[in-house]
């Protein structure tokens, strides 16, 4: 057999040659040539008996299958590019592709081989991240954040963050010494990023993306229906976003769903549970990791659940947060207003108090409630404390906390109510664990600087 596998690798390396040897997954040898491949991945075979058979590319070994998505690949995108994908696979230090075209595999499997971990799935979209946090290297440059997002099936695009001013660890005293530093720091990393890329795929061209305040000046390699795109923005980050070639030349934007298409799917997104809760499904989860970056991240959130693809780290630099986090409502929603208005959307505040009438307006909708408030120990351990008792789990804390400690802002998404039990759901974005958590509304009583937001039409 391992004979036969050689002989077949060897006469599929022949591109041009009449009937090819070809090894299915039972292990059976036939000789076939192909009559045409289609976008199904399905692959029409003559047999020298003059048999026709159509199998799907799948059913063959790996080496048949390769050659059959290059086949597609030139059908479809004419002839590939001349740096082979394993070539830009080594040089990524990561096996990114497995064939000549990411944007046709599926994202389970591709985020897979990137090794990285699944945060979100829902009915429409799919992501996975890791925080490596400097300790891994792609392009031969530390990396400190990657994430793949997928639509409902395959991959869309992929975002690698080598240094960002929230993951920098900080100082006791952030003066303008270390701010000076850091911005240099951010600099050469992104020119490293640079300098490994131009040897391979050459000079990039000068690019822009994005809309409005979210506009950013690139670089951009085009490769095999690939635009890698490499943006550079003084002390706040290096990035490099990998997007298909058809999103780029639209400044990132995607095609966006008809309001009547919105509202359909949001409330369809509305779950009843027996036991009086009524929550929203299919928010996706960003975990905005080590960094006080959660309204960058609540904001993502909201978005991509409206359809708006959307990057905490470019809303944050946008949104003028702080080093290490810190953003102020008001400056998010002025930062967002041209992506929004694009999409025929509009941020507006929600007049009425937290009540759960208030609450139970939107969340019938499929519309979720960005809820910005005075933050405090008490409050988070008390709905620890009431999440725990509502999923019959022991509550147990693992120090004593000072209860009457200071207060912090933050912002986390309110999706749903339960008007029996008088209590309310929210989401912050720390990961899958905190995607949904209940407290009673009597809670909020004390909460002081509360304001809550939706998106609307």
């Amino acid at each position: 057999m391992k004979r036969c596998i050689l002989i077949c690798m060897a006469v599929l390396s022949s591109v041009g040659a009449q009937g090819r040897l070809w090894i299915d997954h039972k292990g059976e040898l036939f000789e076939a040539d192909v009559v045409w491949v289609n976008d199904d991945r399905e692959v029409k075979f003559s047999l020298p008996s003059g048999e026709i058979r159509v199998v799907s590319f799948s059913s063959l070994k790996a080496e048949g299958e390769e050659y059959l998505e290059q086949l597609l690949f030139q059908k479809i995108h004419g002839e590939p590019h001349p740096v082979p994908w394993e070539e830009l696979n080594r040089l990524f230090g990561l096996d990114i592709w497995k064939d000549v075209y990411l944007w046709d595999d599926l994202t389970g499997p591709a985020a897979e081989r990137m090794q990285l971990i699944k945060e979100s799935e829902t009915d429409f979209m799919e992501n996975h991240r890791a925080y490596p946090l400097g300790k891994a290297k792609i392009l031969g440059e530390p990396v400190y954040t990657t994430v793949l997002y997928g639509g409902e099936k395959d991959v869309e695009s992929l975002c690698f963050v080598f240094l960002n001013q929230g993951d920098i660890p900080l100082p006791d005293a952030v003066d303008e010494e270390f701010i000076e530093k850091m911005t240099r720091d951010i600099e050469q990393s992104g020119m490293h990023v640079h300098d490994a890329l131009v040897p391979v795929l050459g000079e990039p061209e000068r690019d822009a993306i994005g809309k409005g305040l979210l506009r950013e000046k690139v670089w951009r390699w085009d490769w095999n229906g690939h635009a890698l795109i490499l943006s550079l923005q003084e002390g706040s980050y290096a990035i490099l976003r990998i997007l298909p070639v058809d999103r780029a030349d639209r400044s990132g934007k995607v095609d966006k769903l008809k309001s009547s298409e919105l509202r359909e799917r949001m409330r369809s997104c509305v779950e009843n549970r027996d036991n009086g809760d009524v929550v929203i499904r299919n928010i996706p989860m960003i975990d905005q990791g080590p960094k006080g970056y959660c309204s960058p991240a609540t904001w993502e959130r909201y978005l991509r659940y409206l359809g708006i693809p959307a990057d905490m780290y470019q809303l944050a630099n946008v949104g003028n947060t702080g080093i290490g986090g810190g953003t102020y409502t008001e400056e998010m929603i002025d930062a967002t207003a041209g992506l929004l208005s694009t999409n025929g959307r509009r941020v507006e505040e929600v007049d009425d108090p937290l009540e759960i009438e208030t609450v139970a307006e939107y969340i019938d909708q499929g519309m979720p409630i960005m809820w910005s408030f005075a933050n405090s120990v008490r409050f988070q351990i008390e709905t620890a404390r009431n999440t725990a008792r509502r999923n019959g789990r022991k509550f147990k804390l693992k120090e004593n906390p000072d209860l009457n400690g200071g207060y912090s802002g933050h912002i986390c998404l309110i999706t749903g109510y339960n008007e029996e039990t008088s209590e309310v759901a929210i989401s912050d974005s720390w990961g899958p664990d905190f995607s949904e958590r209940w407290f009673p509304l009597a809670l909020a009583d004390d909460i002081e600087h509360s304001k809550m937001y939706f998106i609307k039409w």
